[in-house]
């Protein structure tokens, strides 16, 4: 094994010496391999740091990683990466010790059947660490305070907004669908909703298990849970009209530009006149993405804004009162509201 302090300024870049790090140089094809070792040497001293280093010294190595991460990412194919993630960082030995966090481990091994459930988003919304030890304790905490995680609890403040503006738009009698809804946390800061101001909040999701949690945490006056697909949505055989506000906030970062185009019409066609359609989604390459890929298996698709004007294919633009496009203070999600006519 090489010296620690060698193979971290060359297989990561050195902040402090700057210093060329021949490892993120762009890989032909054929020396792949050649850097995957490159790349494995340096897990292992990143591994190595952690387990003898305190909690200091464990967080210094988790930017550490993120880095090189999202570096390696950016300077190689989207064809090497994947083979990387899945040759060399799934089978690393620092993948068990990084999965020692529960927000980590929940991602890869996906107890509801993909990565982003809403158990997993709750570990963003909320502070888990006090029930966790030692190394699991640290990277979730630094974890936690990404700037992604923090674009997740400021979207549901967004939304939280968005539902409470509505509601004095079309006072008494507003309807609201959230589509993929998860445990529609927005809901419970909403003061509409608390103080019975909303006409009716549809909770549309495919888990039974998330919306249980709802009908568990909102007044059922107001919130109403439906079970239901997007592909049912797609299909015909759910339909909703008449709303005043429709919004998605995590469904599009797994959605193919055709979905998101389709369901996207489908969203406008639901709103009365003067309704809205929100939906976000990731931008590209937030700093978080190569560690996401690598050692939780979370795979989202962004886009930034030309990707998020291409989603109005199917609206009828006669029929367009504004289009606004805006990012969270993070610069880490897009925001795509359409106001009908």
């Amino acid at each position: 094994m090489h010296d620690s302090q060698t193979t971290s300024t060359r297989a990561v870049p050195n902040l402090i010496a700057g210093e060329r790090n021949r490892l993120i140089v762009p890989v032909p094809e054929e020396s792949f391999r050649e850097a995957f070792e490159e790349a494995r040497e340096w897990l292992d001293n990143v591994h190595e740091r952690m387990l003898n280093g305190p909690d200091e010294v464990l967080r210094q190595n988790m930017h550490s990683l993120h880095l090189g991460l999202i570096t390696l990412r950016r300077r190689w194919s989207p064809e090497v990466w994947r083979r990387f993630c899945k040759e060399t960082a799934k089978k690393h030995p620092l993948r068990p010790f990084l999965h020692q966090c529960p927000f980590t481990r929940r991602a890869y091994e996906r107890p509801r059947g993909y990565a982003g459930d809403a158990v997993l988003i709750d570990y963003l919304y909320m502070d888990h660490a006090a029930d966790e030890l030692h190394a699991g304790r640290e990277i979730y905490k630094y974890m936690h305070q990404q700037p992604s995680s923090l674009s997740v609890r400021e979207r549901r403040e967004l939304l939280a907004k968005a539902i409470d503006e509505t509601a004095e738009r079309v006072p008494g009698k507003a309807r609201i669908l959230s589509v993929a809804c998860g445990h529609l946390r927005e809901a419970e800061s909403s003061l509409a909703v608390k103080e019975h101001r909303v006409g009716e909040l549809i909770a549309f999701d495919q888990d039974p298990l998330s919306l249980a949690e709802i009908s568990h945490h909102n007044p059922p006056e107001v919130v109403k849970p439906v079970c239901g697909s997007v592909r049912a949505l797609l299909s015909g055989k759910t339909k909703f009209q008449d709303m005043d506000f429709v919004y998605s906030a995590g469904l599009y970062d797994y959605l193919s530009d055709s979905v998101a185009t389709r369901l996207t019409g489908l969203f406008f066609g639901m709103l009365r006149p003067g309704g809205k359609v929100v939906v976000a989604n990731f931008a590209r390459y937030p700093p978080e993405t190569g560690y996401m890929e690598a050692f939780m298996d979370w795979w989202l698709i962004y886009r930034d804004e030309d990707g998020m004007r291409a989603l109005l294919g199917e609206v009828p633009l006669e029929q367009l009162a504004s289009v606004r496009l805006y990012r969270d203070s993070q610069d880490n999600v897009i925001y795509l509201e359409l106001t009908r006519r």
